[in-house]
């Protein structure tokens, strides 16, 4: 195992910042505008701001993977011929998602946080699925990244941005959830374009497929959204609320509905038995460990 990557966000002494800017301004990218000085430092609890600078500099690691996790579907969806403006909107989310991890380290910065993080050494590579075809590859990947992962996140951005009352942290939302939801938008359109044109026998591979998976994602999110200690006196959980940290408690219940309720029947819709696939995701999980 490799030593640990260094993640940061300022660019102030890189020879690439213009070009940089050049870029994000071609993409009708800007940043949001900062509160000057120490208004949100000065505005909040000294744990709400440790607590701010923490989830959002792991926002900023998150959102920075997503862009390689999106770069690495192009090459699949080419090598599944895979018409050009699909790779387009998948190499564009890999952008997104760069921009996102940027603003993400301003929202660090401005709790008094250092938006640099490390992370880990290696970047997982896309999944091979051995014995697929490549369209069928492709569909598999473009459905976890966009149809499973990309929806729950849209369903949490939102509503953090519901319950957020921090400007400056609410216009942040409103920049990254539009493309969030492009991205899911990218899963569910490609899933519905592609299902019809696979190999006999592809809805149920993909209901098999989706045991897996669906294991995997709550794992992932559950992991993530780690239950909020029930102490925290009600005005700290409301200024925890307006600076965008969905609680634990509720996330993980926002998680569940959205996958139960957005996710299955969308599946279901395309013939795809993802209901059964949701009940029997932990046996198919306890398998893998054995």
């Amino acid at each position: 195992m490799g030593a640990a990557r260094t993640l940061t966000m300022d660019t102030a002494a890189s020879p690439f910042r213009a070009d940089h800017a050049r870029i994000l301004r071609g993409l009708e990218r800007s940043a949001v505008e900062v509160p000057s000085g120490d208004l949100l430092t000065e505005r909040y609890d000294a744990t709400v701001r440790e607590a701010a600078v923490h989830t959002w500099r792991d926002r900023m690691v998150n959102e920075h993977r997503s862009a390689a996790v999106f770069a690495g579907l192009v090459p699949q969806l080419i090598e599944a011929s895979s018409t050009i403006d699909v790779q387009t909107v998948a190499l564009r989310a890999a952008t997104d998602e760069i921009y996102h991890a940027t603003l993400c380290g301003d929202v660090v910065r401005a709790f008094g946080g250092e938006a640099v993080a490390t992370a880990e050494p290696a970047l997982a590579r896309m999944p091979e699925h051995p014995g697929l075809s490549a369209l069928e590859r492709a569909v598999r990947n473009v459905t976890f990244v966009g149809c499973l992962s990309e929806t729950v996140a849209v369903a949490l951005i939102a509503e953090e941005r519901e319950l957020s009352e921090e400007p400056f942290v609410r216009a942040t939302l409103d920049r990254i959830l539009p493309d969030e939801v492009a991205h899911a938008r990218l899963g569910w359109l490609y899933l519905t374009q592609q299902l019809p044109r696979l190999e006999p026998g592809a809805a149920g591979r993909m209901a098999r497929y989706l045991r897996v998976a669906f294991a995997y994602l709550e794992r992932r999110e559950i992991d993530l959204l780690p239950l909020t200690p029930p102490e925290i006196p009600a005005e700290l959980r409301a200024q925890r609320e307006a600076v965008g940290l969905c609680e634990g408690e509720a996330a993980r219940s926002l998680f569940y509905r959205t996958v139960t309720e957005v996710i299955v029947p969308r599946f279901e819709a395309l013939g795809i038995d993802a209901a059964d696939a949701w009940k029997h995701r932990r046996e198919a999980a306890a398998a893998e460990r054995h």
